[in-house]
C-alpha cells in the first residue's frame, strides 16, 4: 500500500509542479479564479461527505491553516506576488480539494490507526495521514512555484 501511495504521490506532486509553473500571466490569473474562504469551505465539506469525524475534521482544519498560514508575504517571488498572498494559500487548498478524493478512494482501512505521531496527534488514522501527506505536497508544490528561496 504504502508504495502505491508513494507512486501516486509523486505522479500529483509532478502534475502540480507543471500546473503551477506555467506562466506568470496564467498563475495570476488562476489566483484571482479561487478564493481563500470558498477553498476552505469546499475542504470542510470534502471531509464532511467522506463520514470524517468532526474531531479528525477540526484537527485536520486546524493543523492546515496554520501551516498555510506559514506561507508569508515576504516570502513569495514575483509571480507569487502577481498572484497575491491569499491566492497562493487558496491554491493550497484547491489543489487539496482536487488531489484528495482520489488519495481517499485508493487507501484501504481509513479508519486503522498508523502508530504515528503526526502535527502533534498521537496515533492518527490513515485517514488523517493521507490529508497530511497530500497538504504536503500540495504546499510544497505551491512553494516551489512561488516563494523564493525554496
Amino acid at each position: 500500500m504504502a508504495k502505491i501511495q508513494s507512486v501516486g504521490c509523486i505522479h500529483v506532486v509532478a502534475a502540480m509542479l507543471i500546473a503551477f509553473s506555467g506562466a506568470s500571466a496564467e498563475a495570476a490569473s488562476a489566483c484571482q479564479k479561487v478564493k481563500y474562504a470558498a477553498e476552505r469551505s469546499k475542504l470542510q465539506r470534502l471531509l464532511s461527505s467522506n463520514a470524517f469525524p468532526r474531531g479528525e475534521r477540526d484537527f485536520l482544519l486546524k493543523g492546515i491553516e496554520k501551516r498555510v498560514g506559514e506561507v508569508t508575504q515576504s516570502r513569495l517571488n514575483a509571480r507569487g506576488v502577481e498572484c497575491r498572498i491569499q491566492g497562493v494559500r487558496a491554491l493550497i487548498f484547491g489543489c487539496l480539494n482536487e488531489t484528495l478524493p482520489s488519495t481517499l478512494r485508493s487507501a484501504p482501512s481509513l479508519d486503522r490507526k498508523t502508530g504515528k505521531t503526526l502535527w502533534g496527534k498521537a496515533n492518527v488514522s490513515s485517514r488523517e495521514a493521507a490529508v497530511i501527506g497530500m497538504f504536503h505536497a500540495c504546499r510544497g508544490s505551491a512553494m516551489e512555484a512561488f516563494l523564493s528561496g525554496q
